[in-house]
């Protein structure tokens, strides 16, 4: 009886230990599980955040492209004020840089020509020995013109870029692609550490060349942006993951090996928990692939795991009568884990859905920006060329903007292309109209199933021209107007995307030509043009 009990009672602490212990076990492997899908929306969050922010960089550069491209004779105040207007706004940019194009027969010219701005300009490169001495003799030349801030900078000066070869080859591909480049990361020396940075090159063309031949001979020069990796990563990633988890920022090279250009640690005392690290998926911008790689640490994983599987090991060993008990605990313990999964993935879906409206939206106006405008433009092409439909496109521009912006300054300049583009959007009347900022002071509107969009393109100019904003009140009464092009697609079945956009931009040049406050309108094809037509 003794050896019964005994023996009874063996079996039941070895069976309540080994049902136990697979509670436990069940219910820490399901807290670790759910750690490792928070991180994952926690890294993934930050990276698309860090994406976001590098894409607004780029499209600074496109901006102040656009700048310099409207600006016939660049001087280096007027680069300045351009540069330093976005460098105000936009802190991670710590310099900028602009680089013409020199062959070798004018550079005895343009040197010369620069030494009436900068006294003994010569354009330099680095011999062996890490100094700056004349350039050799090369087919062309990039040498650096103007820099800001000046004073931080102005060994770069006459700098020829294409004299480095990993230079040399992001400017081929910059130029004969026409898209910006970023340089793999180089080191920027700070007060008291060093920190990561990258160089990003955008080509500005003369005109608006298309294809690679003309972009090979139509190339005035590079805008060039000195970035630092830790104050972009700063921006994009301070509010979006918590303080305890460490991340790495990868710069994946040709070799697919990366290297870690930037480190957040937040925890030295104790190691982290790399078990539950995590790599984001990659994120692309401007011929780069980049990583970010978090990993938790051990008061992170601390945190949220509890002291249930303790408990519930040690209280199925002492009173296995309760395992009924203990097994609904573990249900509602996992019940409240996936609750509290699907709340973090519902938030994650909010706040993509926001970041998703934010990269469609222009930051200045609140109008769609070119980048969704030019998407919408392509789906619609294949929209009308399924359905055998009408398209309508036209391109506004503010006249004389830059004039206004040289005169009343920026925050006047940016007032201005505010009233206008609402006075555009509130000129639109059919819910399918999409207007989008198409530049710095140019607009674009698609109009779908429209036979005829130049009665429109009447109703917005007169609509800015009664706003009736002053362009300067002590020279007279002139207000600002604007030119628009536009073209109407009356057969689309063998037209190609990119063509719509070239019709209404050649009309837009015609306005333009004509003296501006005009527009035009095109037919295509011209036989089929309605009786009254702009």
């Amino acid at each position: 009886m003794v050896k019964r009990v005994l023996s009874s009672t063996i079996i039941t602490v070895l069976v309540g230990l080994f049902f136990s212990f697979l509670a436990a076990m069940s219910l820490y492997q399901s807290e670790q599980q759910s750690i490792k899908h928070e991180i994952q929306k926690d890294v993934e969050n930050a990276a698309l955040s860090l994406s976001r922010e590098l894409n607004i960089s780029i499209e600074l550069l496109y901006a102040l492209r656009n700048q310099l491209v409207m600006t016939e004779n660049l001087t280096e105040s007027n680069f300045v004020a351009l540069a330093e207007a976005v460098m105000d706004r936009h802190p991670n940019i710590h310099a900028m840089e602009w680089s013409e194009f020199v062959l070798a027969k004018e550079r005895d010219l343009y040197e010369a020509e620069a030494a009436l701005e900068f006294a003994l300009f010569e354009i330099v490169e680095l011999n062996e020995d890490g100094n700056l001495v004349s350039a050799g003799a090369r087919s062309q030349y990039f040498p650096v013109r103007y820099v800001t801030p000046f004073e931080d900078n102005q060994n770069v000066l006459g700098f020829d870029l294409g004299s480095r070869t990993s230079m040399k080859n992001a400017i081929m591909m910059s130029w004969y692609r026409g898209v910006p480049i970023a340089t793999p990361a180089i080191r920027l020396k700070r007060e008291f550490e060093d920190h990561s940075g990258f160089l990003m090159l955008l080509p500005v063309f003369y005109g608006d060349p298309e294809t690679d031949a003309d972009r090979r001979s139509a190339l005035r020069g590079f805008l060039l942006a000195l970035f630092d990796v830790s104050d972009i990563f700063d921006i994009a990633i301070s509010n979006t993951v918590k303080q305890s988890i460490n991340l790495e920022l990868l710069d994946r090279g040709l070799n697919r090996q990366s290297d870690i250009i930037y480190s957040n640690v937040v925890d030295l005392g104790r190691p982290p928990v790399e078990g539950l690290s995590y790599t984001s998926e990659p994120i692309y911008f401007a011929g780069r692939e980049w990583l970010l790689r978090g990993t938790p640490s051990a008061d992170y994983v601390d945190a949220k795991m509890s002291a249930y599987p303790q408990v519930i090991f040690v209280v199925g060993v002492l009173i296995f009568s309760l395992v009924a008990y203990l097994l609904y605990m573990l249900q509602y313990r996992a019940m409240t884990i996936q609750k509290r999964v699907d709340e973090k993935t519902r938030e994650l879906r909010e706040a993509n859905k926001k970041l998703e409206k934010l990269s469609k939206s222009d930051g200045l106006t609140g109008c769609y920006n070119r980048e969704y405008f030019e998407e919408a433009v392509r789906s619609e092409v294949r929209r009308t060329q399924r359905d055998n439909l009408f398209l309508s496109l036209m391109i506004i521009e503010i006249d004389n903007m830059s004039k206004y912006n040289a005169k009343h300054g920026r925050v006047a300049g940016d007032k201005v292309i505010r009233l206008i583009s609402q006075s555009i959007s509130d000129t639109l009347k059919r819910p399918g109209d999409l207007l989008a900022r198409y530049g710095g002071e140019t607009f674009a509107v698609l109009m779908p199933n429209t036979k005829d969009g130049a009665p429109i393109a009447q109703q917005c100019m007169v609509a800015v021209s009664e706003l009736k904003l002053p362009f300067d009140k002590d020279e007279g009464q002139e207000i600002m107007t604007v030119s628009i092009g536009g073209v109407t697609i009356l057969d689309v079945s063998h037209l190609e995307e990119l063509k719509v956009v070239s019709y209404a931009e050649l009309a837009l040049g015609k306005a333009v030509m004509q003296g501006r406050n005009e527009y035009q309108w095109m037919y295509v094809p011209e036989t089929n043009q309605p009786p009254n037509g702009g």
